[in-house]
């Protein structure tokens, strides 16, 4: 039976790669990859951009997603309803509109010019409440006994999130945190449209310079492909293992 999945699997896979290749046939007579490989040194420090960018903005939103989340789950009314109302208007807000309105709105209003801290705040901003719905998934698969047992032995709130709360939080958390990032890597494509210099952007200039476009949207295809697939892959046998477990 497992060898019979096996090769399920691998016909699986060997449709796309048929259907990929026959693809390729078609438009290979106009393909011309050279000057995209000229170019191959700004594409890597590009690729490198985004994905520090991409780990920066996780951090940032991981802390205020927290927040928020311990806001949310507040007995305090009013804190509760400022992060109730956060997430709604982030929420409800595309990214792409998100950033002018940081950039053009909130910037100038700050006297802040700096677009790519600009647009690294509402690529922050934009994630974080993903990431409190990520921390509010981990936080109800704790076993409810378990309140009882800290509220019985007296513990205060930091005790309960050191000891407790924290603690069972890390694995199922895990999962969510890897495919957020991997939201945030194909988000960066946005901050294209302040001329942030990630790999979207930089692939469209040279494009434009070189008038590839089909093989600068194929690259940036790939080079997508080959930094979400592992993400999601890694994601999801967190997820499976952690389900095992329990």
């Amino acid at each position: 039976m497992k060898l019979k999945k096996i090769l399920q699997v691998i016909a699986a896979i060997g449709v796309y790669i048929i259907l990929f290749m026959l693809m390729i046939k078609q438009v290979a007579d106009v393909l011309d990859f050279s000057m995209m490989l000229n170019s191959s040194n700004q594409i890597i420090d590009a690729t490198i951009r985004t994905i520090e960018l991409s780990i920066l903005t996780l951090i940032l939103s991981m802390v205020i997603g927290f927040l928020i989340f311990l806001m949310t789950e507040s007995s305090n009314v009013f804190l509760k309803t400022i992060s109730v109302i956060y997430r709604e208007l982030i929420m409800g807000t595309p990214l792409l509109v998100l950033v002018f309105v940081v950039v053009y709105i909130i910037g100038v209003a700050l006297n802040m010019h700096d677009k790519m801290s600009l647009g690294f705040l509402a690529l922050t901003l934009y994630m974080s409440p993903y990431m409190t719905n990520s921390y509010e998934g981990a936080y109800k698969t704790i076993d409810q006994n378990q309140f009882i047992v800290m509220d019985f032995y007296g513990f205060n709130l930091v005790q309960k999130y050191r000891y407790f709360i924290l603690p069972q939080m890390i694995k199922p958390v895990m999962p969510g945190l890897i495919n957020n990032l991997s939201g945030i890597i194909k988000g960066t494509s946005i901050l294209s449209t302040i001329a942030i210099t990630e790999i979207f952007y930089t692939i469209s200039v040279i494009s434009n310079k070189t008038y590839r476009y089909i093989e600068g949207y194929f690259i940036l295809w790939i080079v997508y492909l080959v930094i979400t697939i592992p993400l999601s892959l890694i994601a999801k046998y967190l997820s499976n293992k952690w389900n095992e477990e329990i």
